[in-house]
């Protein structure tokens, strides 16, 4: 049989394909990626001193897959160091310089202030718990880790964690909890816990950075370092092991094409690598179908103010009164310096609230966050330079209360497979470093059998044919 087109090909160029890819780039491959860019969830673009962000934005801290994998391409991060826990509390945003300090910052009822250090203490604990849970343990693998810290907490619904607290301590909780693109219902209580934990952890703050020029300069760099090997707007239909190769069917300018590789790294939502994956156990592809996203719609915003704005010093808001959930101001990072004039802002809504949103029309679901935008800085009115709406389905992902991964876990720490996965939904809650660290174990795991295959064939090359 002759030798298969390519060494690996990768679905998806999100950041688990376009880290798959990075890591196998001294193979022949090759790269199906859907849409007309690389990056995924992590959109941007450039405006001047500033940039529009649309998607995802905090990085981790050194020593991660996903800083390694950008000092290796040459893209630097940037401290955050406006505050992260502000609060919209009626008709005024709180900004306390520690999250224990809420209860005695907002102006609340003697119940509804007992509530919220009651559950604010629960938290916190829980954090503690989580993050000795994220702590590795020798011998374990990173997969075994994950799937362990991904069990934190997860036989029951974080709602069943908060409990009954009053009205409007609930929706402070159910909008923090939206981060998940899910109600505090829908995802088990280590994805609200792990959720507090990342970012509202005090020193323990492990997402605490921005992309230098934005979430988008990921896929804009990756795509020039790529080059060739990556094919846009291709639809792939079918991936199936044939024989000693696995057979990538797609669409691409009006017609089918079929491509070979002896690996093939799947890095695309869940739900849609159990659609055109054909050789997987039932068990892995009912865990792939099992897999719980939330939609959800964001939109970035160009300001032109002249001068100092109240949210300077404000990196992130979380929002229970308004339309949307967070507020976020993406100029933050730069304000170390002389303050120059206008500024970038991004709002997104989760959970049912995005659900509904999505039925309107992009002016609408603009018009809709901006009303309430500037109801807390009014401010802005007349200040707003250029809006997007980005509509990410099928967005986040997040695991419901009992879900079991197992299968897919199983399936991964096979010898046999030549068909892998990747992504952010391998974890209790979607991230980039979820993502990338994935990609870097399912690229492993294709080179090993690559050299396998190689050393079989320079072994029978080697013996001596007999006469």
């Amino acid at each position: 049989m002759s030798n298969p087109d390519y060494d690996v090909i990768v679905v998806g160029g999100g950041p688990s394909g376009l880290a798959a890819a990075w890591e196998l780039r001294d193979r022949k491959i090759l790269l199906l990626e859907k849409s007309h860019r690389l990056g995924g969830r992590l959109f941007s673009m450039t405006r001047g001193d500033y940039w529009l962000n649309l998607g995802g934005h905090l990085y981790p801290q050194a020593g991660s897959h996903m800083r390694n994998l950008l000092q290796s391409i040459g893209l630097e991060v940037i401290k955050i160091p406006g505050n992260k826990f502000a609060i919209q509390w009626g008709d005024k945003v709180y900004k306390p310089k520690a999250v224990a300090a809420l209860p005695l910052t907002l102006p609340m009822t003697v119940g509804e202030r007992v509530s919220l250090a009651g559950i604010g203490l629960r938290i916190l604990k829980a954090v503690k718990g989580w993050q000795k849970e994220m702590l590795p343990v020798y011998g374990e693998s990173n997969q075994r880790r994950r799937a362990r810290v991904a069990r934190y907490m997860s036989d029951t619904s974080f709602r069943d964690f908060i409990g009954k607290p009053p009205r409007r301590v609930e929706a402070l909780f159910q909008s923090a909890a939206r981060r998940a693109a899910a109600e505090m219902e829908d995802q088990h209580a280590g994805v609200g816990v792990s959720l507090f934990g990342a970012v509202w952890a005090g020193k323990g703050d492990s997402m605490a950075f921005n992309l230098a020029g934005g979430s988008g300069r990921f896929g804009e760099v990756m795509t020039e370092l790529l080059g060739d090997r990556v094919r846009f707007h291709t639809t792939v239909k079918s991936v199936e092991k044939t024989g000693d190769r696995v057979s990538v069917v797609f669409q691409a300018n009006g017609s089918e094409q079929t491509v070979t590789a002896s690996q093939v790294v799947i890095a695309i939502p869940a739900d849609q690598a159990a659609a055109i994956v054909r050789t997987i156990p039932d068990d892995v592809r009912r865990t792939l179908q099992a897999v719980q996203y939330g939609p959800f719609p964001t939109l970035g915003i160009i300001t032109d103010e002249p001068g100092p704005m109240p949210y300077d010093d404000i990196y992130a808001i979380t929002t229970p009164d308004a339309s949307f959930d967070m507020f976020f101001n993406h100029a933050n990072p730069l304000r170390t310096g002389p303050r120059k004039p206008g500024g970038s802002l991004m709002v997104y809504s989760g959970g049912a609230p995005a659900r509904a949103l999505l039925s309107k029309t992009d002016d609408e679901i603009r018009d809709t966050y901006l009303a309430d935008i500037y109801k807390m800085f009014p401010q802005l009115k007349g200040h707003i330079k250029e809006t997007i709406v980005q509509r990410w389905v099928p967005g986040n992902t997040y695991r419901p209360a009992g879900f079991d991964f197992s299968p897919m876990l199983t399936y991964c720490e096979r010898s046999d497979v030549d068909i892998h996965f990747a992504g952010d939904y391998f974890a209790e809650i979607g991230n980039m470093e979820i993502a990338t660290g994935t990609a870097h174990e399912a690229a492993r795991r294709a080179r090993v059998r690559l050299m396998s295959a190689e050393q079989k064939v320079n072994k029978l090359e080697a013996t001596p044919k007999s006469a």
